[in-house]
């Protein structure tokens, strides 16, 4: 379609941040795809994703902001959150900033409301989910150039680079993969500015 503007990134690590045509900024992950229109709707403002995204989303209460994922809807009118839908992993996630959100799980279609400093997992092979207090910045970092690892296993850990890096690491030792690990990387990247 043509009023529809589509997002991808390649195979090299690359953060992209963009301005939406409502003036909210989203921050896309490496691998991620972002789809969106070239100019919004009245009443709903909706965005599709597969990846890793961070909004800034322009305040705006008569025109929702929706980003729907495979397995979830997170509505918002004005507010900071990560989204983690990723269209090949069991887990997605919405982290909160600041603000709040409605999450919409899509096969239960239960509606959460989450405040800051909140996080949803759901599990979508189980279909089941759970809420905690978290230190956003440790979700949300990576849009700086940090990974931030707190009493993880390592199979989440290199699960993890392994999506900023579009790598598959696998850890053979199942023992080793449980122990836990704590630890910031830093990378660089360009992340340039680009203005839609």
């Amino acid at each position: 379609r043509d009023d529809v503007e589509s997002r991808g990134l390649g195979d090299v690590y690359k953060r992209q941040q963009m301005n939406l045509p409502d003036g909210s900024i989203v921050w896309l992950n490496s691998g991620g795809e972002l789809k969106y229109p070239t100019k919004f709707k009245a009443g709903e403002r909706s965005v599709y994703l597969n990846g890793e995204a961070f909004f800034e989303v322009h305040s705006d209460k008569k025109n929702p902001f929706i980003v729907y994922t495979e397995d979830m809807e997170v509505k918002a009118t004005g507010t900071a959150f990560n989204v983690e839908g990723y269209s090949n992993d069991t887990i997605n996630a919405v982290t909160m900033v600041n603000g709040v959100v409605e999450v919409e799980l899509d096969r239960s279609k239960e509606r959460l409301n989450l405040k800051p400093g909140q996080r949803i997992n759901y599990n979508t092979k189980r279909q089941n989910y759970r809420v905690e207090e978290v230190d956003t910045y440790k979700w949300c970092a990576w849009k700086d150039g940090k990974l931030i690892f707190r009493d993880e296993p390592l199979d989440d850990v290199f699960r993890k680079i392994g999506q900023v890096y579009n790598a598959d690491i696998v850890v053979m030792d199942k023992d080793l993969a449980k122990h836990m690990y704590r630890a910031c990387l830093l990378y660089t990247s360009p992340s340039p500015r680009d203005s839609t």
